[in-house]
């Protein structure tokens, strides 16, 4: 497919008059970012104040995590605390699993460490806090960091079941961790894949029945609401920015709420205008190409 020709500087000037909804006025090309150069709406009505209303709006949908399933009820410190005393090795062993696979793989992607260490890290800290103060709020923050801000998933293609498998050898770690016992003795886990740092063991947070169970139900629904996240996610619009509320034209007369380049849209973007059908609208823009 051939790439869209885009100018690097054009200027446009759109002349509407509105519907009486709410009426997206100017939407920002893909590959453009506009400077908006004035907007100037005019009441038409020679007897009647007209109220106005201006939006931005990114036209994005964003990945909402999903926790409708269960609900933290209970803290379990003793998990958190041994997820905490572990998280570097946590974030040293998952890495070395994922570079493990990654080896193994047909088509291997040009492993960075980092990355993963990241995600494992960031993870396991998010789980840690919220099994202890009873929240879902750094789970939800770890699960809408693999998007941007405008709702695109930000992983390399390459790298997509990595992270996944990243984040469930999180689970599995941290699984066996909580009961204070060696990963090792698990099922799921016949070996390490690093030796640089080793799991710790502190008999002072040993738990059972049901704080143990507790913490394994609530751990792995944490880390699948992530996973959920990646793969399945519920995916909301996101709301527009007024700049300007109801703000009263008197008959006749115009505003121009928006100064010479201090408004920017990005691409995708829109500028929306609500009144009656007595407004009408003048936007001019300059468009630039993005590198």
């Amino acid at each position: 497919m051939a790439n869209v020709f885009v100018p690097l500087n054009r200027f446009q000037s759109v002349v509407v008059t509105l519907t009486g909804e709410q009426d997206e006025i100017y939407t920002t090309p893909a590959g453009v970012s506009t400077i908006v150069l004035s907007a100037q709406i005019t009441n038409n009505n020679a007897v009647n104040n007209v109220p106005v209303t201006i939006f931005v709006d990114s036209n994005a949908e964003l990945p909402v995590p999903n926790f409708e399933e269960f609900e933290v009820t209970s803290s379990f410190e003793s998990a958190s605390a041994l997820l905490t005393l572990n998280r570097q090795f946590i974030r040293k062993e998952t890495a070395a699993y994922v570079q493990f696979l990654n080896n193994l793989s047909e088509t291997p992607f040009s492993f960075t460490s980092s990355r993963f260490e990241t995600i494992a890290l960031e993870t396991n800290d998010a789980v840690a806090f919220d099994i202890k103060n009873v929240k879902t709020i750094r789970t939800t923050k770890v699960a809408k960091g693999f998007y941007t801000k405008n709702g695109v998933l930000d992983i390399l293609t390459s790298e997509y079941s990595s992270s996944i498998f990243a984040l469930q050898y999180v689970n599995t770690l941290a699984q066996q961790i909580i009961k204070n016992e060696s990963v090792t003795g698990s099922v799921d886990v016949d070996r390490l894949y690093q030796n640089s740092v080793t799991q710790s063991f502190d008999a002072t947070y040993t738990t059972t029945g049901s704080l143990l169970s507790g913490s394994f139900y609530l751990i792995d629904k944490l880390i699948n609401v992530i996973i959920d996240t990646i793969q399945t996610p519920n995916l909301v619009a996101q709301d527009p920015v007024q700049l300007v509320t109801n703000v009263v034209i008197p008959p006749g007369d115009s505003l121009s709420p928006v100064v010479s380049g201090k408004l920017v849209l990005e691409q995708g973007y829109g500028f929306v205008v609500s009144g009656s059908t007595e407004l009408s609208v003048i936007l001019s823009v300059l468009e630039s190409a993005n590198e």
